[in-house]
């Protein structure tokens, strides 16, 4: 039989919320996706797979790549402000998310011209 005060959660500080899951979906996603660009660039810079230079050198590939790294950053960023400055207990938490990606989009639309 579970705990009792495991098991009542209060409001506040679940992440029970629709965007609170998505963008832990998200961030996950985007953190293997990240680990998989480093390890095949790696890869391509040593010499021992050529074809990865090919398709970074695309500028949609650059485009996705500036949206996965600002958005995991930004979204770190977000969470480690929620751990350390009680940011769920003051019900920021959607407006924090909402910044994250209005944040994000800023970005890709600078990088998007910079490119």
């Amino acid at each position: 039989m579970p705990r009792k005060d495991l098991t009542n959660y209060t409001p506040k500080l679940s992440y029970k919320k629709k965007i609170g899951m998505v963008m832990f979906y998200l961030h996950r996603i985007s953190g293997i996706i990240l680990g998989l660009f480093f390890i095949l660039h790696i890869l391509s810079k040593g010499g021992y797979i050529e074809w990865f230079s090919n398709i970074t050198a695309n500028k949609i590939f650059k485009w996705f790549l500036i949206l996965v790294i600002s958005f995991h950053t930004l979204n770190g960023l977000r969470i480690i402000a929620m751990e350390f400055f009680y940011g769920a207990e003051k019900e920021i938490f959607p407006k924090q998310a909402v910044g994250v990606i209005i944040l994000t989009i800023i970005i890709l639309i600078i990088g998007f011209f910079a490119i």
